[in-house]
């Protein structure tokens, strides 16, 4: 009689299932600081899902509170070396997978003329005397998440406040006061920030132009909130 148990009971394993491993998307706190030459293009963008209706009215619903910013970052030909660091970057990233920093070319500061900040450029906020924390943002109200701590300015009432009596949230972009602001006393705050972003580019191509230098696609960095 044949053996019924089967190649497994005989002593024979079979093959390992190879299990797929999941990464879970995260941020990374690093700064993205490839050149940019002119023509970067920066759309921002407002997701709102628009339905027609059989009376020809329309019902809209913004699917985000604050518009996100899309960059188009020509990069064309370049030294080898900067060619190299670009892809690695992108693989660090994991390609879309993780967020990083990114300073918006157009809007990089809270100034108005986007230079310098200073400690009166947006207002964030009517201190109670009991809230401690405040949400940096710009004049415009866009939330800044991702402040460049080492330049947050704060004032209170238009008067500058000692940067030892508050905190900067690197990765929030919340001030923290030590002491309450008083009932009434206007906040404001200025700084320089950048912008969390992943890459929209599933892949990347090269192109060896010659042995000095290479060409590469256009980068596509799509604002992310994190």
């Amino acid at each position: 009689m044949p053996d019924q148990r089967g190649a497994h009971a005989r002593g024979h394993a079979w093959p390992a299932r190879r299990l797929r491993r999941s990464v879970l998307s995260a941020f990374h706190d690093v700064a993205f600081t490839v050149r940019q030459p002119f023509g970067v293009q920066v759309a921002t963008q407002r997701r709102v899902d628009v339905v027609a209706l059989a009376s020809g009215h329309e019902t809209r619903n913004a699917r985000t509170a604050d518009a996100l910013r899309r960059y188009t970052i020509p990069v064309g030909t370049r030294p080898i070396a900067e060619i190299r660091a670009i892809l690695s970057f992108f693989e660090a990233r994991g390609g879309p997978l993780h967020a990083f920093r990114f300073r918006d070319p157009v809007e990089p500061s809270t100034a108005a003329d986007g230079g310098a900040p200073s400690a009166v450029d947006a207002s964030v906020g009517i201190g109670d005397g009991t809230v401690t924390d405040f949400q940096l943002r710009t004049a415009s109200g866009r939330t800044i998440r991702k402040p460049d701590a080492q330049t947050v300015l704060v004032a209170l009432d238009g008067v500058a406040v000692d940067p030892a009596d508050y905190t900067v949230g690197q990765s929030t972009g919340l001030v923290a006061f030590a002491t309450p602001p008083g009932s009434g006393v206007l906040v404001t705050a200025g700084c320089l920030f950048d912008v969390p972003v992943r890459f929209e580019n599933q892949s990347l191509s090269v192109t060896r132009a010659d042995p000095e230098s290479g060409s590469l696609d256009d980068l596509v960095l799509m604002e992310v909130i994190a």
